[in-house]
């Protein structure tokens, strides 16, 4: 079994610090310099090469890493231990408010950014929020998995909440490492205010309206679609459905075709056959990927409902669909039907329940998690985790059409977030 990656290369990979061999170039600077001492004197030269390429590589690893540690100082309030809570088993972090406010909208708020996250109140002034960690897939077939702190919930997190709370209220610190640590820090004494406004408002109960807003909303917030950002992303659509993109054949094939046919009527300009093939095949590839990328939804079985985000949530580390229908349903039957569903978990080798949440926003809208998939693409692209073209393929013939024939559904909705959480 292989090691987990260090803390040093886990924060490479929190901040996208690309990985590099430093080992081998490191053992090969050794022996040329040695053999340099020897006698081998013409060999210091491109030691010294490796050797500055080796230091160039972790000074920019070091800078990339330390900039990125750096990005919580500009929130405005006192922010310590980004670092351990990135490389926490249970990420936490206490939040201290000039004033207090009710645990409830504090509680709804956060739900609605996340409900897996877990709220505490360890004292009056004090929130402490347990955040899931995020699972990246190693850069290669077999390497281990990186487990870190969530930072793109963590931005989330300060954007809709965080903010709003120091602008109205004020933040006096936020503490963060693992939960095993944070518990044993305590918040300053409290600090009494001077009367501003209305004395006889309690302020207890004044929420920033943000947070109020955010309350009303709730989770019936459409699911997020955070694979549009991805790069390759048509390739990546198709290898998470089982097809197989356009690529190095399709090129190659059109730059022979494009050099034979010059060469047939005047062979001293193969090389513009040549490069027109060239160009013409990586237009064709490209444009043949995107196509066949908007039609993917077309691979699955024909059904009478629209489906939109097909392509986002076979991307998405954590694959949410909303379920829209048009009467009420037994909730338990549902549950059953959807969680007798199975996958193979190659983690805990066995078979594992395919549909990891079910959560009802109202009568008829449920939002269904399901459990990704590890997709192991070319070598163009890194392993990464999505929905299951396959597995939902199942869910269609076996759970949803049947339920459209009873019950109907108006639309279903897919997304969801590309980091797979934890």
């Amino acid at each position: 079994m292989k090691r987990p990656p260090s803390d040093r290369k886990r924060l490479a990979r929190a901040f996208g610090v690309a990985p590099k061999r430093r080992g081998a170039a490191v053992t090969t600077t050794g022996i040329m310099a040695g053999l340099g001492a020897l006698g081998a004197t013409f060999l210091f030269f491109p030691a010294a090469i490796l050797g500055a390429g080796v230091a160039g590589f972790m000074v920019r690893e070091r800078v990339k890493v330390g900039r990125g540690l750096r990005e919580v100082e500009n929130w405005g309030f006192p922010v310590t231990g980004y670092r351990e809570w990135l490389l926490a088993l249970e990420p936490t972090f206490d939040i201290e408010l000039r004033r207090e406010i009710p645990v409830e909208v504090m509680e709804e708020s956060i739900a609605a950014i996340d409900p897996s996250i877990v709220v505490r109140r360890p004292s009056e002034r004090v929130y402490r929020i347990v955040t899931p960690r995020v699972a990246l897939p190693g850069h290669k077939a077999g390497a281990p998995v990186v487990h870190l702190g969530d930072r793109d919930l963590l931005r989330r997190l300060h954007d809709a909440v965080l903010a709003p709370l120091h602008a109205d209220i004020g933040i006096v610190a936020l503490r963060m490492g693992d939960l095993a640590t944070v518990v044993k820090l305590l918040p300053a004494p409290a600090q009494p205010e001077a009367p501003t406004g209305d004395v006889f408002r309690e302020p207890a109960m004044a929420a920033p309206p943000a947070l109020q807003a955010l309350v009303q909303v709730g989770t019936s917030a459409p699911v997020a679609r955070d694979a549009r950002r991805l790069g390759k992303r048509a390739e990546r659509i198709l290898h998470a459905a089982g097809a197989t993109p356009a690529g190095l054949g399709t090129v190659l094939g059109i730059t022979a075709a494009g050099t034979v046919m010059v060469v047939q009527f005047f062979p001293p300009a193969w090389w513009v056959g040549t490069a027109g093939g060239f160009i013409g095949g990586v237009i064709t590839a490209i444009s043949t990927n995107l196509r066949n990328a908007a039609a993917v939804a077309n691979l699955l079985p024909p059904q009478r409902f629209p489906i939109d985000g097909y392509d986002d949530w076979l991307l998405s580390g954590r694959p949410v669909f909303d379920l829209e229908l048009l009467g009420l349903a037994d909730r338990d039957e549902l549950a059953a039907k959807l969680r007798s569903i199975m996958a193979f978990s190659v983690e805990a080798n066995q078979a594992v329940r395919w549909v990891e949440d079910i959560a009802w926003l109202s009568s008829t809208r449920v939002r269904i998690e399901t459990r990704p998939t590890l997709i192991h693409p070319s070598r163009r692209i890194e392993p990464f985790y999505g929905g299951s073209h396959q597995l939902f393929k199942k869910m269609l013939q076996d759970v949803l059409e049947p339920l459209h024939a009873s019950i109907g559904i108006a639309a279903i909705h897919m997304g969801g977030n590309v980091d797979r959480r934890i």
